[in-house]
């Protein structure tokens, strides 16, 4: 993981959250609003977002930071799922998710 992301994963701005199975999730819009950060337990993420238009941009969803490796389709929507979520609860209620870009 590059020292950019673990100082990003260290800020208190952060919106944290911690489900019903104990696993602790962050979220936090990045910049003007073109990247979001996501974490999940220790690993964590940067995709693309929209924040103006409440968009998240799927695709840019391919791996953790931490890993060499793609995800797989299934992981990808699971990872997906849980950013739309956060966002939700955190930022837009009305965020949209978009499959190309």
């Amino acid at each position: 993981m590059d020292s950019y992301l673990e100082e990003l994963m260290q800020r208190e701005d952060i919106h944290r959250i911690t489900d019903e199975a104990g696993n602790l999730y962050g979220i936090r819009v990045l910049g003007r609003g073109e990247n979001l950060l996501f974490i999940e337990n220790e690993k964590g993420l940067i995709c693309t977002i929209d924040a103006e238009h409440g968009a998240i941009f799927t695709r840019s969803v391919k791996k953790w930071d931490s890993s060499d490796e793609k995800m797989s389709k299934k992981e990808r929507l699971r990872v997906v799922g849980v950013i739309e979520k956060y966002y939700r609860k955190f930022y837009n209620p009305d965020v949209i998710l978009i499959d190309d870009y």
